[in-house]
């Protein structure tokens, strides 16, 4: 037997109810004469215990007379494996519920379906009665965990992930969150979609002078769901959980100080680009966990708000009067210290979990109905606030979670509210402990010591306080250690590179690692933690310094090239850092230099030659503050500066030698070797003419021939004029026609 449906939401004198219900004959033989019979019980649940035990029967109802039967024409056979919809209806007066205001509240109310007058099952819900002048209401807000089961998905497995925002789960969550009536406790990586491979680029190789623009883009089932939350904010209230659900207590125990800032500033970047104020920052304490202790850790690794089920902030939870969902903690670790404490229903918000396609929905819409309405029957004069807070991990249907929060709007007992309220609350301290107190303070749980916060959980329908706390098992502090370490190396590389997208792929992977969801599965976080250095590496991998055979210095001083190789998409700044194992060699300053995405660039680093011998130069690559991109990479250096010294002196002497070669055998030859002079005086009129110099023909030449004999036998007895002293070109000597030279010198 499957509920469809039960109406209406609230039954009030001269109404109808009126039930659906699916049958299936389960049997191996046919169901003939089949019908469905209707009985009550008139009196008012007042002990929510009771509503539990109820629903919990099975069996065919035959107490009393049935109140009403099928109405219309059942089958007159149903086969083997077959269903049919049997419709009943009854009315206020048939029911017998009295109208007295006070007696307002909860029925119980049975099916039974019947074939030839035999009981065979039975169907146990209930119907809200709310005659006229019924006022006493309750303010319930729901508290929706805005989350992914999985913070990487969209990394280790794109295509389910796809598939999930698509029409799988997170489909579901997109559909409810984006509800005006519930406020979300979000997880601020569902808001940061990562940076992923094209999918044609994915395991490929990348174009030579490729950017990150071709080869990476945001996820786009990513970017979808966080564009559709931006624009849902709108005034809900937001919680926020650490970043992909990190463990935050885990990583301060191990001392993993580096991934715990990681995991505060990603989600205070997310917070501040997308204009989010959350209004606590929020962890979960599960029932059975739920101490003095876990209270504590929550405020030192900085929450300001926990979420616990009201059960173990209660000395008794089954008491008359269930109080507002808050009150506040005040630390004995800590002096002053204090947290705001949300003590969600753990029945209400364990039957909202159940709202999924596999459950009976209508079943659990009418227990929530009647739970909340034995709630508002309680005899308390102060107001009071529930919070429904369901599971993170419930796989919830949009339309049974919707249908629900629909009846809720409708039911005349529910005041909607906002999780806000709670939290005003615990700020101010605004509340009383008393029920019946009339000053329009809200009856909440108050202030909470250490002594008042004990394990609990379900049992026969209810939650109960355990006799022991359930131990919380940690992660793997060395698994934490190895994460952070190759976090480390992701820093480096972050720092050197002008984009550091490519390394959310990686990133994201560890910061999941880290979740809350892993406590108690050591394994999900060390293949992680193995599988995000493999990403490391390979991104390391791609900034390489190409070795040469070997360097020779043979000078007091040289530039020694380094060639860097750069295979990502985006360019990187890098300090080459180059030691030597021995003194014989004084290294420069580090050289700073830009290398492009898929390129090279040659660095050159002084060095200055103290000794001759051999030494191992070893290089290596850093960012700019000295954290290493790369391994060691050694060059051995022969090192001869005297051949410089000897080379120069050779060159000296030999050119010396040259000089006095060349001199000696000027001396040698004389100037016999030299091309005879023309003696005479310029030619005036030609060299104004032309610029040309020429001899003057007006006098002849063997006239100016003897001359410089007569001047040269003149200067080897001795001259009589000053050294330097011009001839006089008037002083010539008388010449004689007839006189006959003895050989032309021409």
């Amino acid at each position: 037997m499957d509920l469809v449906s039960l109406t209406p939401t609230s039954l009030a004198p001269g109404g109808t109810l009126r039930a659906e219900v699916e049958v299936t004959n389960a049997s191996s033989a046919p169901l003939t004469d089949l019908d469905l019979e209707l009985r009550t019980r008139t009196s008012r649940v007042t002990d929510r215990e009771a509503l539990a035990s109820w629903q919990a029967e099975a069996g065919p109802d035959v107490e009393g007379p049935a109140l009403a039967t099928a109405s219309g024409t059942p089958p007159a056979s149903l086969a083997p494996g077959e269903s049919t919809t049997l419709v009943v209806e009854a009315t206020a007066e048939e029911l017998g519920y009295s109208e007295e205001t006070y007696y307002w509240g909860t029925r119980r109310v049975s099916l039974t379906a019947v074939a030839d007058d035999e009981p065979l099952a039975g169907l146990r819900t209930f119907a809200v009665w709310r005659p006229d002048g019924a006022e006493e209401t309750i303010t319930q807000s729901t508290l929706l965990p805005v989350s992914e089961a999985d913070a990487a998905s969209a990394v280790l497995a794109p295509e389910e992930h796809a598939a999930s925002a698509e029409q799988g789960r997170l489909a579901s969550l997109r559909a409810l969150a984006a509800r005006e009536d519930v406020d979300w406790w979000l997880d601020p990586a569902l808001m940061d979609p990562p940076t992923l491979p094209e999918p044609e680029a994915a395991g490929g190789e990348e174009a030579e002078g490729s950017s990150a623009a071709p080869s990476l883009r945001p996820d786009p089932a990513s970017t979808a769901i966080a564009d559709e939350l931006d624009t849902a904010v709108g005034e809900r209230t937001v919680l926020a959980t650490p970043y992909a659900g990190a463990d935050l207590v885990s990583l301060r125990e191990s001392g993993a100080m580096l991934l715990e800032g990681a995991a505060r500033d990603a989600a205070d970047e997310v917070w501040e680009a997308r204009g989010i104020s959350p209004r606590a920052q929020v962890l979960g304490v599960p029932g059975a966990e739920a101490d003095a202790e876990a209270l504590e850790d929550a405020i030192e690794v900085g929450a300001t708000a926990a979420v616990v089920p009201s059960s173990s902030l209660r000395p008794d939870p089954s008491s008359a009067v269930t109080p507002s969902s808050v009150g506040v903690y005040e630390s004995s670790r800590t002096e002053g210290a204090q947290l705001s404490v949300l003590a969600p229903d753990p029945v209400l918000s364990e039957e909202f979990s159940q709202l999924t396609g596999d459950s009976d929905a209508e079943q659990t819409r009418q227990r929530l109905l009647a739970e909340t309405a034995t709630i508002a029957s309680e005899y308390s004069r102060a107001p009071r606030h529930l919070l429904i807070s369901p599971s993170a991990g419930a796989d919830l249907d949009p339309a049974a979670a919707g249908a629900v929060l629909d009846a809720f709007a409708e039911a005349p007992w529910i005041e909607s509210g906002r999780t806000s309220t709670l939290l005003d609350t615990a700020d101010q301290q605004a509340w009383t402990t008393d029920p019946g107190a009339d000053g329009g303070e809200p009856y909440a749980l108050g202030r909470l010591q250490a002594e008042d916060v004990h394990p609990s959980g379900p049992s026969d329908g209810s939650w109960r306080v355990l006799e022991a706390t359930t131990e919380a098992q940690l992660l793997d502090p060395a698994v934490l250690e190895d994460l952070e370490g190759t976090w480390r190396r992701l820093d480096a590389l972050g720092e050197a590179m002008e984009d550091d997208a490519p390394l959310d792929a990686a990133r994201r992977e560890i910061l999941s690692a880290t979740s809350l969801a892993w406590r108690g599965d050591p394994g999900t976080p060390a293949s992680r933690a193995q599988d995000a250095a493999e990403r490391a590496d390979a991104l390391q991998d791609r900034i390489q310094v190409v070795p040469a055979s070997g360097y020779n210095v043979v000078s007091d001083t040289a530039a020694v090239p380094i060639t860097i190789t750069n295979g990502l998409d985006t360019p990187i700044t890098v300090k080459v850092t180059v030691t030597s194992d021995r003194p014989l060699v004084q290294v420069g300053e580090p050289a700073v230099v830009t290398v492009p995405a898929h390129g090279q660039t040659n660095a050159s680093v002084d060095v200055e030659a103290v000794a001759n011998g051999s030494v191992t130069l070893t290089t290596t690559l850093t960012t700019e503050d000295d954290r290493q991109l790369t391994d060691p990479v050694d060059v051995p250096l022969t090192v001869n500066p005297s051949w410089e010294n000897w080379t120069t002196l050779l060159l000296v002497i030999a050119m010396g030698l040259l000089v006095v070669v060349g001199v000696a055998r000027a001396r040698r030859t004389g100037s016999s070797t030299r091309a005879p002079a023309i003696r005479g005086p310029e030619d005036p009129e030609e060299l104004a003419r032309t610029g040309r110099t020429t001899l003057d023909t007006s006098v002849p030449e063997r006239t100016w021939t003897e001359r410089g004999r007569h001047r040269d036998g003149d200067a080897a007895d001795g001259p009589d004029e000053r050294p330097g002293t011009a001839p006089d070109p008037n002083d010539i000597p008388d010449h004689d026609p007839d006189d006959t030279p003895e050989e032309d010198p021409r």
